[in-house]
């Protein structure tokens, strides 16, 4: 009973450290991150002009840790002011996925740019 006490609350503070470990929605590096890969898409696939030219009104739509999934996820939502377009939402997940499991990774989906609907219809699996 003792060890499986133990093994409990091992388990619950690992989870806690690992979604410490995440970087917050508004975190200057995963900003940083996913403009550089959305400006890197456009040069070299969409090819229609639009940039994120800025992010703002950045909050945290919910947080999956230790749940039925190993990887903990962030989920955020933002205003993204674009070059060469009207404001739209950008949906974007933090997760604790980097190279080989370590540090992390994000994903992101600007809401009527993403024509391949490699998200689904308005980025809807990243909301």
């Amino acid at each position: 009973m003792r060890l499986a006490a133990a093994l409990l609350a091992l388990s619950s503070s690992t989870v806690m450290a690992a979604a410490g470990e995440l970087p917050a929605c508004d975190d200057a590096s995963v900003l940083a991150t996913l403009t550089s890969r959305q400006a890197w898409a456009e040069a070299h696939t969409w090819k229609d002009g639009v940039t994120i030219a800025a992010v703002d009104r950045i909050g945290e739509a919910r947080l999956d840790v230790g749940g039925f999934s190993a990887i903990d996820r962030r989920h955020c939502a933002a205003r993204a002011g674009l070059t060469a377009a009207l404001p739209t939402t950008l949906y974007y997940v933090v997760s604790a996925e980097g190279f080989a499991g370590y540090g992390w990774n994000v994903e992101f989906c600007l809401s009527g740019h993403d024509p391949y609907r490699v998200y689904g219809a308005d980025c809807q699996v990243l909301k």
